[in-house]
């Protein structure tokens, strides 16, 4: 067997992942039904939001008798890996929150936020407080 092939079942799966905790947003009703059926407002990722390097290795772990000429499963756990990316976007959020904070010369922080399953784009600049920053600066410009 190829090993390519476990390579791209695992870069797949990742960016699968990338969709899942990042872009894929899709509405419901209260009770739980979707209701939207259509495709223009699903987003999967693109060519611009996967890595532009990304660096898969899988490790040789000998030859084993009851694996069809020594295959790897690659299912699961390369979709989970990318939690990393939903995991790295509090972390850019919590301190973009804190240097908002400290842009407005206040002291502490301001850690305690939720970031829901898909963390979409317009959650991700509200919790860091872009909304804010974006009316300031057309404030200034229309005034």
């Amino acid at each position: 067997m190829n090993p390519a092939v476990d390579l791209g079942q695992i870069e797949g799966a990742f960016v699968q992942g990338i969709g899942f905790f990042m872009l894929e947003e899709y509405l419901a009703n209260s009770d739980g039904l979707v209701i939207v059926d259509g495709t223009w407002t699903y987003k999967i990722p693109t060519i611009d939001t996967i890595p532009k390097q990304f660096n898969v290795e899988i490790l040789n772990s000998g030859h084993h008798k009851k694996r069809v000429l020594s295959s790897k499963a690659s299912g699961e756990p390369p979709l989970l890996l990318a939690v990393s990316v939903h995991c790295a976007t509090r972390a850019a959020i919590r301190e973009a929150r804190e240097q908002l904070l400290s842009w407005n010369g206040l002291d502490g922080s301001d850690s305690m936020f939720q970031l829901e399953v898909p963390a979409t784009m317009p959650i991700v600049k509200e919790l860091c407080g872009l909304d804010n920053v974006e009316g300031y600066l057309q404030s200034l410009l229309s005034g």
